[in-house]
């Protein structure tokens, strides 16, 4: 069966496009919570005026991540953590620790949903960390983390010289 999706349905559609589904998932699922509704000329009219509204925003918000991912790319970003005599951290970085990062450093705010890291970080070392900024568009932050102690020692060094 035909439908017209009234909100953007996860695994299946956008607002405003025609899709086919069972007439169970329809009538069980999609028309009860008001997500989708049978077509007719009037709801065809009014769907291809709201899929040339999203046109127009998704391309905005595309233009508005590549300068985003452009600022983000340029530096790599570093943390200092307190460490073990091994380099391993007392504790981790996570999601938090890399947008409270980001917001500090490059004024950007994020949300931890947006920081895609397959394990908290529990070394010293240098990482990519990708970041979703929009469905089309991700960045590639390097982010650097040192030992505190490393760092006041590099920091003293550059001053002697």
């Amino acid at each position: 069966m035909q439908v017209l999706l009234m909100q953007n349905v996860a695994k299946l559609g956008r607002k405003g496009d025609l899709k086919n589904v069972k007439n169970g998932y329809y009538r069980n699922f999609l028309f009860p919570k008001g997500l989708a509704t049978i077509p007719s000329a009037p709801l065809l009219k009014w769907a291809e005026g709201v899929r040339a509204q999203i046109m127009k925003e998704r391309e905005e918000i595309i233009k508005q991540a590549n300068a985003i991912k452009d600022q983000l790319e340029e530096k790599a970003y570093t943390i200092e953590v307190k460490t073990t005599d091994k380099d391993t951290l007392y504790g981790s970085i996570g999601e938090k620790e890399i947008v409270d990062l980001l917001a500090k450093e490059a004024k950007i705010k994020l949300e931890k949903k947006q920081v895609e890291l397959k394990d908290n970080i529990k070394k010293t070392g240098k990482y990519k960390v990708a970041i979703s900024l929009s469905d089309e568009v991700k960045a590639t932050v390097l982010i650097d983390v040192v030992a505190k102690e490393k760092a006041k020692k590099e920091t003293k060094a550059k001053k002697a010289k």
